[in-house]
């Protein structure tokens, strides 16, 4: 228990003095990481725009299409002789 405790304040002395310069590091180390999941994530973005584009224009089309079926014929205004 002794040793863990040694541990948690050495490791929150070392964040304390080096954290700013830790963090430079590892922000430096992961950019090219990050900007290819950025990279992705708008590859996805891009790919579910166009899927839901495909699907609400099939949607209108099917409705419309459902619309016009069950619609009743217009009635033609003038009576016939």
């Amino acid at each position: 228990m002794l040793r863990f405790i040694v541990g948690v304040i050495a490791g929150g002395v070392a964040v304390w003095m080096w954290g700013d310069d830790l963090h430079d590091y590892l922000a430096e180390r992961t950019r090219g990481v990050r900007l290819k999941t950025a990279d992705q994530i708008q590859l996805v973005q891009q790919a579910t725009e166009t899927a839901l584009t495909t699907a609400k224009e099939q949607i209108t089309s099917t409705l419309q299409s459902g619309q016009d079926a069950i619609r009743p014929a217009e009635r033609n205004s003038r009576v016939l002789a």
